[in-house]
């Protein structure tokens, strides 16, 4: 063959003529591009369990947006709560002194210790209402496979965080009147017949839980829509309200069942978790007597004292993060899954993973270290 190498590189067949001829400069235009690559989450409606196993998925692909922020924000309640409780506490001292030497008044008392733990346990699911955009805007990212820190999900909701604490508050003021409403005949009863008012107000307390139920299901979409679609607080829980008006008892089984399954697992973590503390922490007490009760066993008695409680209220508030964290993000998975049974969201999704393969694919054409062997002065 005589052609030389250079003639071989420098020249291509016309295929009009079937000649040889210079080779353009100009890059062909690709014919063939990958698909695009699926993301964490699938671009489709999700079926029951699909929902739920999206929470977990949520916590290993965005831990600081899901696990992370729900650790600040119960550490920030569970430290209000135990000082508003020390200063009910102190501050009401004698009367609190005064009923219990009162059997009745005594009953009275723990019936409503008992109606406040209860409330307490419902009303704090509120919070799910801000810790949800957050695993929204997370899980909106985990379509394209886009790892989200929890400071990308603060600086995407500048604008919105303080309606998402007014959202939370609404939605726990709605759950406290409607409490004071069921709840409230039956107390005032208390004071007239002890036994009639124990019926009436634990019948209260019953309807109240399942008001609770329905109201946490129509409204548990307001904060992933607040966080997504950048709405106000009436308007998002308008939206919420609305998504769930068809598959209501679809999206509150997941909700329950997701509620119910995560504060098992926690119960089972956090049992062994606590009976190590506490063995330990009678095993160093009993080393500590041993001692003769010097000054500085009472001492590292106190010490030991302090930092158990520590380590067990740590343990808890961990726990109670997690189960939280993971029901926000089965709420953002329902709130998508709605979205796209009733909008058509999955189609946006998948016009948007296009235009972002399209606009890669450009970037890798404009950066192609070896897009100059196609032209005309290619190697010789």
């Amino acid at each position: 063959m005589t052609t030389s190498q250079h003639s071989v590189w420098g020249t291509e067949v016309d295929w009009a003529s079937g000649t040889l001829r210079a080779r353009s400069g100009a890059r062909p235009p690709a014919q063939w591009m990958p698909a695009p690559q699926p993301g964490t989450l699938p671009k489709r409606p999700f079926t029951f369990f699909e929902a739920m196993d999206g929470g977990f998925r949520l916590l290993r692909f965005a831990p600081g947006a899901t696990f992370g922020i729900a650790m600040i924000v119960h550490t920030l309640v569970t430290l209000a709560a135990g000082l508003a409780f020390t200063a009910l506490v102190v501050g009401n001292a004698g009367f609190i002194g005064r009923v219990l030497e009162n059997p009745e008044a005594g009953i009275g008392l723990n019936i409503v210790i008992q109606t406040v733990s209860v409330a307490a346990s419902f009303l704090i699911l509120s919070l799910v209402q801000l810790l949800s955009a957050f695993a929204a805007v997370a899980a909106d990212s985990a379509f394209s496979r886009e790892r989200t820190t929890l400071s990308a999900v603060w600086r995407a909701l500048r604008g919105r965080r303080l309606r998402l604490v007014l959202l939370c508050v609404v939605c726990l003021a709605a759950h406290v009147l409607v409490l004071g409403v069921l709840v409230a005949p039956g107390l005032i009863l208390l004071v007239l017949s002890p036994a009639a008012g124990v019926l009436v107000a634990t019948l209260g307390v019953a309807l109240w839980v399942a008001a609770t139920a329905y109201l946490f299901t129509k409204s548990a979409l307001a904060g992933a829509a607040l966080a997504v679609e950048d709405l106000g607080v009436f308007a998002a829980l308008k939206r919420s309200w609305d998504l769930t008006r068809r598959g209501f008892w679809k999206s509150f089984g997941q909700l329950a069942l997701s509620y119910f399954l995560s504060s098992q697992v926690v119960s089972l973590i956090l049992t062994p978790i606590l009976f190590v503390l506490m063995f330990v922490f009678i095993l160093v007490f009993v080393v500590l007597s041993l001692d003769g009760g010097s000054g500085a066993a009472a001492f590292a008695g106190i010490a030991l004292g302090i930092g158990m409680g520590v380590a067990i209220g740590a343990v808890a508030i961990g726990a109670t993060a997690l189960m939280f964290a993971f029901l926000s993000g089965v709420v953002a998975m329902v709130y998508l899954d709605r979205r796209m049974r009733r909008e058509g969201y999955d189609l946006v999704l998948l016009h948007r993973a296009e235009l972002e393969e399209a606009a890669a694919a450009r970037t890798v054409d404009s950066t192609d270290p070896l897009a100059h062997l196609s032209g005309a002065g290619g190697p010789r």
